[in-house]
C-alpha cells in the first residue's frame, strides 16, 4: 500500500513568493534599463505516461519555476529555466515515496511574427529535473531529461485579454535509481508525443501579465504563470 506523500502546499506556497519576490526585484536591480528581460514565475501540475519493459507507470510533476528570456535580440532570444520539482511515480521504488528537488532548463526562442493584435513564435528547450527521496529501508534519485520543440500563438481579441494555442513535440526519460534493500536501476519513457495546449491571458498594465494554460503533450495538465518585461 502506498504511503501518502508529505503535505507540500505551505513548501510550495512560501517557494512561489521568495521565487516571485526574487525573480521580479533582483532581475530589475541588476539589470536596470539595459534590458529587455522576459520574466515569469510558472506553477505547473502535469501527469506524463512512462513507459519501461514490462512496467507502465505515470508520474505526477509539480513544478514552481522561473523563465529568463534575453529579449534584446529580436531574431534569437536564449532562455533559462530554474526552479523546484516534485516527482511521484505511481509504480515501483519511488511509489512509497516523494521525491523532490530542483530543476533546470535551456531552451531558445525566435519571434516569427510580430503584429500589435497578433504574435506566433516557435521554442526549442531542453529540461534537466533531478529528485530524491529515502526512508528507512529505500533511497530513490530520479533524474528526468526532456527535448522540447513549441509553437505558440497569442492572439489579443481586446487590449487586455488574449487568447494561446500552441503544438508542442517532445519526449521524455526518466532514470531511476533506488538503494537499500533493493538496488536497481532503470530507464522509464514516454513516447514521442506530438500535442497541443491552450489558455487565455489578461495584461495587468506595465508590463505584466498573468495566463492560465491547459496542456496535452508530454505531460497532461495545468499551468498558471505570471510574466513581466524589464
Amino acid at each position: 500500500m502506498r504511503v501518502p506523500p508529505r503535505p507540500r502546499f505551505p513548501r510550495a506556497a512560501i517557494l512561489a513568493a521568495v521565487l516571485s519576490l526574487a525573480g521580479g526585484t533582483a532581475v530589475a536591480d541588476v539589470l536596470g534599463d539595459e534590458g529587455p528581460l522576459d520574466f515569469a514565475l510558472h506553477l505547473t501540475h502535469l501527469k506524463t505516461s512512462l513507459h519501461a519493459p514490462g512496467r507502465d507507470d505515470t508520474a505526477t510533476v509539480n513544478q514552481i519555476a522561473m523563465s529568463f528570456f534575453d529579449t534584446r535580440l529580436p531574431a534569437v532570444q536564449p532562455g533559462l529555466y530554474l526552479g523546484y520539482v516534485w516527482i511521484d511515480l505511481a509504480e515501483g521504488p519511488a511509489a512509497a515515496l516523494a521525491p523532490e528537488g530542483y530543476l533546470i532548463g535551456f531552451a531558445v526562442r525566435g519571434p516569427l511574427l510580430h503584429r500589435p493584435r497578433f504574435e506566433l513564435t516557435a521554442t526549442g528547450s531542453y529540461l534537466y529535473q533531478r529528485a530524491e527521496d529515502s526512508n528507512d529501508t529505500r533511497s530513490v534519485t530520479l533524474e528526468w531529461f526532456q527535448p522540447q520543440l513549441d509553437l505558440d500563438a497569442l492572439w489579443r481579441i481586446a487590449p487586455s485579454f488574449g487568447v494561446r494555442l500552441g503544438a508542442t513535440y517532445g519526449r521524455a526519460d526518466v532514470d531511476q535509481r533506488s538503494s537499500g534493500v533493493l538496488n536497481q536501476g532503470v530507464t522509464l519513457s514516454s513516447d514521442a508525443v506530438f500535442g497541443g495546449r491552450a489558455g487565455v491571458e489578461l495584461d495587468l498594465g506595465g508590463d505584466g501579465q498573468i495566463g492560465f494554460m491547459l496542456h496535452q503533450a508530454v505531460g497532461e495538465g495545468v499551468e498558471l504563470y505570471f510574466q513581466r518585461q524589464f
